[in-house]
């Protein structure tokens, strides 16, 4: 292994391999240029590779500046299973229509419940549906621009919010522990979303990341 490959193997860790394969790529151009610039120059073939390597800079301060910029491993593999999973329902007819259903069943027994003066199994059930619609419905309607997804966004966190206040009533604090446990992969998937917006031009953006 050259120094160069120990270099390129620090500079795209944790980089997806569409970008680490960019990445190799633009600095073996960068190096060869370097290096031929130093052969040119006169120096020997040992010292034109420090040369080369040193214009380089440190490659753990270029994987973080690569990291900023580029997909990492964790997020291009977000976005494939969250493609394949879209591609899964989409293709089959009546799982589709089974997902698109789901909610309004749950919604209609709990209206059910509630009427027979059961409040406590009809607002979990009511719970369970919203969070189900939030869920299931959204990758069927036509939300394909920023601003549309932006405004869907915020409904779908206040819809969050606002089951878990429906849910716990006075108790949610209680529960925080709880709330927070379950939230919390949620929110570490979205905060990857929104990297992956800042990353990728909009044109290339698949539905799920306007969700």
């Amino acid at each position: 292994m050259t120094k160069l490959d120990v270099w390129l193997n620090e500079a795209v860790r944790h980089l997806s391999r569409d970008s680490a394969s960019q990445v190799r790529s633009e600095i073996r151009e960068h190096y060869d240029a370097e290096l031929e610039t130093a052969l040119s120059d006169g120096a020997d073939p040992e010292q034109a590779e420090t040369r080369a390597l040193q214009a380089l800079g440190d490659p753990r301060n270029a994987n973080c500046q690569y990291r900023k910029v580029l997909l990492s491993a964790s997020e291009a593999a977000l976005l494939r299973e969250s493609n394949f999973e879209a591609r899964a329902i989409c293709s089959k007819p009546r799982l589709k229509w089974a997902f698109l259903a789901a909610p309004g069943v749950i919604l209609l027994a709990s209206t059910a419940f509630l009427v027979m003066g059961n409040i406590d199994l009809a607002r979990g059930l009511l719970v369970l549906g919203l969070l189900m619609a939030i869920a299931f419905i959204p990758p069927f309607l036509p939300i394909y621009t920023p601003s549309r997804g932006r405004v869907f966004r915020a409904i779908k966190w206040s819809v969050m919010i606002g089951s878990v206040a429906l849910l716990f009533g006075r108790n949610a604090l209680q529960w925080s522990w709880l709330l927070a446990s379950c939230v919390f992969p949620i929110f570490w998937n979205e905060w990857k979303r929104v990297a992956i917006r800042r990353k990728l031009p909009v044109g290339q953006w698949p539905k799920q990341l306007y969700l």
